[in-house]
């Protein structure tokens, strides 16, 4: 029963660490421990760790784990949930499951940075013009886009404090698009500007936190809004602090 307490540990450390919101976590495990043949499994879960125990007759199993490092990666999670399927349908065994979730653990945290990248790129162009942005600043906040994309790699492999890195990004993009502005005067600067964060900002952290009220896991929710809220006021910071300065200096904003 040692192995199952394990197992269910491991499924719902790689789902919360990529993205997953804290019911689907709980859920899965509880699911996989019954599966497994575990008569009872009580899960509690926050983003910063997880504590399961599983109970079969007069024997109990407890397990805990400390989250350091969560980010986004959704085909883990597709893994992971074949995997807990598989589980109940008899397919796979413990030791089977659980040398499955050793491969998945084992494939990379994020996607390459190349696709980082482009979609960092695509993602700021298109924003823009979903915003009613002109063909030329959305070709800005493409560019500035792939730019903060670059600065947020640079920083995290330095190991700068992410909320400090988020700013730094929002005070580099603001001055690029300054620089611009002042050779391309016909490019929408306001547009050009929130199209470029717009990869920075927390959508998935809202989401999960709304998703995680909406299930009752008051903790999570509030955990997850504060981190959503300090994400945007770091972009917010970097972004207003050039422009209040850019104001100070004598400049004017379109």
């Amino acid at each position: 029963m040692s192995d199952v307490a394990d197992l269910i540990l491991l499924a719902g450390q790689l789902i919360l660490e990529n993205g997953g919101e804290t019911s689907r976590v709980e859920e899965t495990m509880v699911r996989m421990a019954l599966a497994g043949g575990g008569n009872m499994a009580d899960v509690f879960v926050i983003p910063q760790g997880i504590f399961c125990t599983v109970n079969v007759g007069i024997q109990t199993h407890t397990r805990i784990v400390r989250i350091h490092n969560r980010g986004l990666n959704l085909a883990k999670v597709l893994e992971v949930n074949r995997i807990s399927r598989q589980l109940s349908a008899g397919i796979l065994t413990v030791e089977t499951a659980y040398n499955e979730l050793l491969k998945v653990d084992g494939l990379p945290r994020r996607y390459p940075t190349g696709i980082r990248l482009l979609a960092g790129a695509i993602g700021s162009a298109s924003f823009g013009y979903l915003l009613g942005a002109h063909v030329e600043s959305v070709f800005v906040a493409g560019v500035t886009g792939l730019l903060v994309m670059l600065v947020m790699e640079f920083l995290q492999k330095q190991e700068v404090l992410y909320f400090m890195a988020l700013a730094i990004a929002g005070v580099m993009t603001t001055v690029v698009n300054l620089a611009i502005k002042q050779y391309w005067p016909g490019i929408e600067f306001d547009l050009a500007i929130i199209g470029s964060i717009m990869s920075l900002v927390p959508g998935l952290a809202i989401t999960t936190s709304v998703r995680d009220a909406l299930f009752e896991d008051l903790i999570s929710a509030l955990i997850r809004g504060a981190e959503a809220f300090g994400v945007a006021l770091s972009i917010a910071s970097g972004v207003g602090a050039v422009l209040t300065f850019y104001l100070w200096i004598g400049g004017i904003l379109p």
